[in-house]
């Protein structure tokens, strides 16, 4: 599958016809993963068809990601709503870019501002999708030292979407490439010890309003971004490895250590009752 009706294609983290390297240290969203089948992805997203993708586990920025777009059911008795899948590159240009080697890549887009910023308020109101993936990847600064990278992933193992923006820009060609960002949010609970912000997640039974920007403008979506939490999944503090893009097979994803992964309101243990000691003490987090 190559980019939706571009002239350019994106293999791995580089232009075929030039250089476009992922940038790190990374912002928030700045890494994710996509490993499940595509059936299992077609039947999340409810897509009638999907083209064979293979397993990624180190995703960056500049590298071609799946996007559903669409959402309007056309008849009210379909039993699959009216989206399909395509590839976008990783980094948003807005349409109105005459010179994309002069413009900052948007890998994210700040929900609280995507609605009347410049870059993103055309996707915002015309062009919204999704985008699958199972895990993402945050990197948690330590003062004068190397950033720690952590894994974020569900609970229960399933694929999960972010929000995400897409826009069609022109190259010098004259050929067509699709660009998206993810939307991003002020993080809370247990993220916010990682970083500031994170990814907005949208919920399976929200995909249809997210997606359907006819009949949903951005103040119609604007509690999905407010209220959302990557909530139910588990924090895990992996090893450096997924620092290098060229690194992308599992065994990034492996913790450094065994502590056990709990989940929230669960009884502190007698050492942490007596000493009051917090859930960023451990390696793996709790779960948000």
């Amino acid at each position: 599958m190559a980019l939706h009706r571009g002239t350019r294609v994106y293999r791995n983290h580089q232009l075929l016809d030039g250089a476009a390297v992922a940038l790190f240290p990374l912002p928030m969203c700045g890494r994710f993963a996509l490993h499940a089948s595509p059936e299992i992805v077609a039947e999340f997203l409810s897509l009638d068809e999907i083209d064979e993708f293979p397993p990624r586990y180190n995703i960056a920025p500049t590298q071609p990601i799946l996007i559903a777009i669409g959402g309007h059911q056309d008849r009210p008795d379909a039993n699959r709503a009216n989206r399909s899948a395509q590839l976008a590159r990783w980094g948003l240009i807005p349409s109105w870019v005459k010179d994309a080697s002069k413009f900052p890549l948007l890998i994210n887009a700040r929900g609280e501002t995507a609605a009347t910023k410049n870059s993103f308020r055309a996707a915002m109101k015309y062009r919204r999708c999704l985008i699958p993936a199972t895990e993402f990847y945050e990197w948690r600064r330590t003062g004068g030292g190397p950033s720690e990278p952590f894994l974020f992933r569900p609970k229960f193992g399933r694929p999960f979407a972010f929000a995400g923006l897409m826009e069609t820009t022109i190259d010098p060609d004259g050929g067509e490439i699709d660009t998206a960002a993810i939307v991003t949010t002020k993080a809370s609970g247990p993220p916010a010890d990682i970083h500031d912000r994170m990814p907005v997640a949208i919920e399976e039974g929200e995909f249809e309003r997210w997606l359907d920007c006819r009949d949903y403008n951005p103040a119609g979506v604007a509690d999905l971004i407010a209220g959302s939490a990557v909530r139910g999944f588990e924090i895990v503090r992996i090893g450096t490895a997924v620092n290098k893009v060229m690194n992308a097979d599992p065994s990034i994803q492996e913790p450094v250590d065994e502590h056990p992964i709990r989940s929230t309101g669960e009884t502190k243990t007698a050492r942490e009752a007596d000493t009051g000691s917090h859930s960023d003490d451990v390696d793996q987090l709790k779960l948000i």
